[in-house]
């Protein structure tokens, strides 16, 4: 998914080149100078998608991680300082035409100099702005600002609901400010995985955090049971900076399950989505009976029918288990990687 977001910044560049190369070419039309559009998407355009596909996977890949837990407008600053000097040395390496090594800096503050400077930097802003609003509000977020939500309705989901094990006896052993450091480093490793999946964070409550799919993108590649897998994953490679920092190794449990529900948004000043019916509480009632049966996740038998899971996971068969607040028992199984249970 990482690919997937250079690319998309990759186009916007070049879209943004283009709609300048057009706002230029008009310009100097109503001024009575001659202007070809398609020399002047020429100049623009080559630039645009190399700098995307060269600068997207430096932030993507480095920067982002680096920088997220800063407030926007530092990161934007580190940013202005960094394009500066890029720009500058791209300068010295590649002066224009006609510019001397003496006069570079006065090129450099000229009207044209400034120009090139405040456009990378608005549009180095705008990405940044727009990578993290998706990071705040999932692939949901274009919902969000499209109102699609608006009014009620009625959708196929999966829920994941996510919760840390002895997680009581954790918060008592390091006291409350630690132990809110720890989760939001906690949070803050879980993250990708559950993007990379296409996942939206429906809501954090204590430790616990749940996360839902449309069905088509929770069941496609089997999404929602790799976002488990990739967040336990992500937690072994990290165990050692936990034990380290907090004398512990955090352990997720997880409880899924899929159904109808009713989805739309509610409340004037901060507005959120919520998820009505059973499916939502049949989930948490799920990952509660993880720690009765030993294990670290557990799928109902409506959503196993479902995956299409392949040769690479091994399903071990639970049995019908009675859940609060339901009338008929539920099949469940536990899953897991072939090979992973060495590790």
């Amino acid at each position: 998914m990482r690919f997937q977001r250079v690319l998309r910044i990759t186009v916007a560049w070049g879209v943004m080149a283009c709609l300048t190369a057009l706002f230029e070419h008009t310009a100097l039309l109503v001024h009575g100078s001659s202007s070809r559009l398609m020399d002047r998407i020429d100049d623009r355009l080559p630039t645009a998608i190399i700098a995307g596909l060269l600068g997207g996977a430096l932030y993507i890949f480095v920067l982002r991680d680096r920088w997220r837990r800063l407030p926007y407008l530092h990161a934007v600053g580190i940013m202005a300082l960094l394009l500066l000097v890029v720009l500058l040395a791209f300068l010295i390496i590649l002066p224009p035409d006609g510019v001397g090594t003496t006069e570079i800096l006065d090129h450099a503050l000229s009207y044209a100099g400034v120009s090139v400077y405040l456009y990378w930097f608005l549009l180095m802003a705008g990405t940044m702005l727009m990578v993290r609003l998706n990071d705040q509000y999932g692939s949901g977020g274009i919902s969000y600002l499209t109102g699609f939500y608006h009014k009620p309705r009625q959708e196929m989901r999966i829920f994941m609901f996510l919760d840390m094990r002895s997680s009581t006896s954790i918060a008592e052993r390091l006291g409350h400010t630690r132990y809110f450091e720890l989760l939001n480093e906690l949070f803050s490793d879980i993250t990708d995985p559950i993007l990379y999946s296409r996942g939206d964070i429906y809501q954090y409550v204590g430790d616990e955090i749940s996360v839902s799919w449309s069905f088509r993108r929770g069941v496609g590649r089997q999404r929602c049971i790799r976002c488990f897998l990739d967040i336990r994953r992500k937690l072994r490679e990290r165990a050692a900076h936990y034990q380290e920092r907090y004398g512990l190794t955090p352990v997720f449990k997880a409880g899924f399950h899929y159904g109808p529900v009713t989805t739309g948004e509610v409340g004037l000043v901060k507005k959120e989505r919520i998820y009505s019916g059973d499916v939502v509480n049949t989930a948490a009632h799920i990952q509660n009976q993880c720690n009765k049966h030993g294990v670290d996740n557990l799928i109902s038998d409506d959503l196993v029918k479902v995956l299409r899971l392949p040769p690479s996971y091994t399903l071990r068969g639970i049995g019908s288990t009675e859940l609060k607040g339901r009338s008929q028992a539920i099949g469940l199984w536990t899953l897991e990687e072939k090979g992973a249970a060495a590790q």
